[in-house]
């Protein structure tokens, strides 16, 4: 039987950050996709995704999964996990991750 631990994406994100690894993460009933270290965000990006950050993980040895009983939740993870992956206006992503005010998650 295999074990999982339940965190936050936020939680989830600064595990990447300490890693160092290319990570899939996959969000429950939308699909996957690869997070990046270095993971930054900004004041703004934090106030624009706080709702997602908080999103339930389940981490698994063989994958990570948002899966939070509020599908919305789940949409807005998803949503930022692509705007991390430059799936967005490029004015939205120096906003929300670039910038002297970005820090590592």
């Amino acid at each position: 039987m295999e074990k999982t631990i339940k965190i936050t994406l936020q939680e989830l994100l600064h595990a990447i950050n300490i890693l160092g690894d290319d990570r899939d993460v996959t969000v429950d009933g939308i699909d996957s996709i690869a997070v990046c270290p270095p993971v930054k965000m900004t004041p703004a990006g934090r106030e624009h995704f706080k709702q997602a950050l908080t999103a339930n993980v389940n981490v698994e040895y063989s994958g990570n999964c948002v899966s939070d009983d509020d599908e919305k939740i789940n949409q807005m993870a998803w949503d930022l996990l692509k705007a991390l992956a430059g799936y967005c206006y490029a004015d939205s992503y120096d906003q929300w991750f670039e910038g002297d005010e970005a820090e590592l998650i």
